[in-house]
């Protein structure tokens, strides 16, 4: 089980609906890297591994005369999303402990024509999924690479092994969503 994100959908007329989704997550991870040994002065060291996610996907939706339980529609919904990662690897300097702390993000830019449905188990409780056909862009942002206790070494900026994606073709929402009337 896990959740995609929010969405809250208003209707606007019997079928008309504006829709936005929110997500935020984050993501944190530490892997030691070399462990602590005394008689061979070797300090313990980490990896610190992190990132943080948000994304925005206002949208419209078309509402179609089904049956009684079934809410077909079609739509259009736009992707604005934004990540942050950084990393901080420990080396040893000596008797002390350097960091190397590279922080860096991406932004992604999207719109989505989609086609769904959904079925009302209850008088306001439905499922529902959707399939959908649209382009997409992914483009990195410039790495920041700073220094801690690291003799000689200088902070930089650097788009090195920056990437930028363009996607046009399908995507499918792999999950059933279940949703309530308010």
């Amino acid at each position: 089980v896990s959740i995609g994100g929010i969405k809250y959908r208003s209707f606007s007329s019997e079928t008309t609906a504006f829709r936005v989704g929110v997500f935020l997550g984050f993501s944190n991870t530490t892997k030691v890297t070399q462990d602590e040994n005394s008689q061979t002065q070797m300090l313990e060291l980490k990896e610190k591994n992190g990132s943080t996610t948000i994304s925005l996907q206002p949208g419209i939706e078309k509402h179609f005369a089904g049956t009684e339980r079934l809410s077909p529609y079609i739509g259009g919904v736009l992707n604005i999303g934004y990540g942050m990662t950084s990393k901080k690897e420990e080396s040893q300097q000596g008797t002390s402990v350097g960091t190397t702390t590279t922080k860096g993000g991406s932004l992604d830019l999207g719109l989505n024509a989609v086609a769904g449905f959904d079925y009302y188990v209850a008088e306001k409780l439905y499922l529902g999924t959707e399939i959908g056909f649209g382009v997409g862009m992914t483009s990195d942002l410039t790495n920041k690479v700073s220094y801690d206790n690291i003799p000689g070494a200088q902070d930089s900026e650097s788009k090195k092994d920056n990437q930028s994606k363009f996607n046009i073709g399908p995507n499918v929402v792999g999950q059933l969503r279940l949703g309530w009337v308010f």
